[in-house]
């Protein structure tokens, strides 16, 4: 029998309670790895800034999840004329985040400012040569010759939709507390430990995000990420410790999900200094690592060897084979460029990457067996970057990820000397291969584009200005209450998706 309740007390306690879910704002607690270092999409490169930024701006277009396709942003409509020449969009009905409308004069401002002296990104965009503002919701630009990615590189978030207005008028300090039309707005940052985002109230994807609040805090270490996870601090970890992953997954209230996006990893070799100037010593080190060894001990059976410094995406060769594990194969190559006895380098490691860590440790043993002694130097993720950028290293782990799904954006930064990276800071070059980047770039996208990718990649490939290692997977937990996350295929995530169960 139930005990009787104070019927008073009883409607009481209901109207507090509603009250308190009325005033509660739902908010999810995502635990990242990266700090964004700018908000400024034009002056990024870093994948903390690029995934922040893909929460609080918009582009006209973006890849879709599968990654292989295109779809909607604030373009609702598009055409591209038979030659490529002239791109038409029409904008959807949408508002930054202060409530004002996203109009073709913003387009145009952005896009000039993603082409300009000042970006980072100018040389993807400099090619649209003429904008046509035919209304407040569409645009026309024109190009003045054929250049392939033009139409998927407005997909990329250097060509985020700003608001002109307010950018004239504040200049960098836009970037302080920047005005989007994407899901969130920022309503603080704090550097190196959190940043707080809002729910977008105008936000063109009617009902979305589902949560109020989204806060990522950033964790450098990837246990620590885990500790938060398990003691409910967080809602979701990315990158959690692969070999924690079954562990993890078997425990009540907590679930793994993995996929393996545009993704490759790599040891960088400055070809600049000796002896990484010699093809054949590059050759020797690709023989010398046994990949399948490292995708098993390093990433616990979580990723593939890799044949390239290329993720394996759109164009990409899969009959391209990883380089063999023949030490003997290695120590000849050494010998023939004069280096039969070996040599010593120093390998720099971002230092809060447990992976990377681990195939530090395991690349020192297996170069050892071949005469090349490697001093390990750990440095904090952002000083390894700006070290391998200036040039001042031997060796460096590393990786790269397609923010697009047309290989010609990544390609040109791991293979092309002159580009933005030189080859990602190698300074390796090959004539050859530039000149088939210039032709990919003016020919419609088809079996010839094609086959012109797969040549630079193998000639990437042969000219091994990296130690390929291994494409691996992503992975992330979260709490069981939590719908919806999932890392795609460009490496991002979207909030707007997820969904928290009561």
């Amino acid at each position: 029998m139930l005990p009787r309740l104070n019927l008073k007390c009883l409607l009481l306690a209901s109207a507090f309670s509603l009250a308190g879910m009325v005033a509660h704002a739902e908010t999810l607690r995502v635990a990242i790895g990266y700090d964004p270092v700018s908000l400024d999409p034009i002056a990024s490169s870093d994948n903390g800034s690029i995934w922040t930024q893909l929460l609080i701006f918009d582009t006209l277009i973006r890849p879709d999840k599968t990654g292989e396709g295109l779809e909607p942003g604030l373009a609702e409509s598009w055409t591209v004329s038979d030659d490529g020449l002239t791109l038409n969009f029409k904008l959807r009905d949408a508002k930054f985040s202060d409530g004002t409308p996203v109009t073709a004069e913003d387009v145009k401002f952005s896009i000039e400012r993603a082409a300009s002296e000042g970006s980072g990104w100018g040389r993807f965009y400099r090619p649209i040569t003429s904008f046509e503002i035919v209304s407040e919701r569409e645009i026309t630009m024109k190009l003045a010759e054929p250049f392939t990615p033009a139409f998927n590189n407005l997909a990329l978030f250097a060509a985020a939709i700003l608001p002109k207005a307010q950018v004239e008028a504040k200049g960098a300090a836009f970037f302080d507390a920047p005005i989007g039309s994407g899901p969130f707005m920022l309503k603080s940052r704090v550097r190196g430990s959190r940043v707080n985002l809002a729910k977008n109230p105008h936000y063109w994807q009617q009902g979305k995000p589902f949560v109020d609040e989204a806060v990522l805090e950033v964790v450098t270490e990837p246990s620590a990420r885990v500790i938060k996870l398990e003691a409910g601090e967080v809602d979701v970890a990315l990158d959690p410790p692969l070999n924690q992953l079954k562990e993890l997954d078997a425990k009540d209230g907590i679930t793994v999900g993995r996929t393996i996006p545009y993704r490759a990893d790599f040891v960088q070799l400055n070809t600049t200094r000796k002896p990484f100037d010699d093809e054949r010593v590059r050759l020797a080190l690709n023989y010398a690592v046994d990949k399948n060894a490292l995708v098993q001990g390093v990433l616990f059976g979580a990723g593939n060897p890799a044949a390239s410094a290329m993720p394996v995406m759109a164009h990409a060769d899969k009959n391209l084979a990883p380089y063999a594990y023949d030490p003997a194969k290695a120590k000849q190559l050494l010998a023939e460029a004069g280096y039969a006895d070996g040599f010593e380098a120093q390998l720099v490691v971002d230092s809060g990457a447990a992976t990377s860590r681990n195939a530090a440790i395991a690349l020192q043993a297996m170069l050892q067996q071949v005469g090349v002694k490697l001093k390990v130097q750990m440095l904090e993720g952002g000083t390894q970057w700006e070290t391998t950028k200036a040039g001042n290293y031997d060796m460096s782990v590393s990786y790269t990820t397609s923010d697009t799904i047309d290989p010609d954006q990544i390609i040109g930064f791991v293979a092309v000397n002159p580009e933005r990276a030189n080859a990602y800071h190698t300074e390796w070059k090959n004539d050859r291969l530039n000149a088939l980047y210039v032709e990919e770039r003016k020919t419609v996208d088809g079996e010839a584009r094609g086959a012109m990718f797969k040549e630079m990649i193998q000639i990437l490939h042969d000219g091994a200005p990296y130690i390929f290692l291994y494409h691996p997977a992503s992975a992330w937990a979260v709490q069981d209450k939590v719908k919806g996350f999932e890392i795609l295929p460009t490496s991002n995530f979207r909030l707007e998706e997820v969904q928290l169960e009561k």
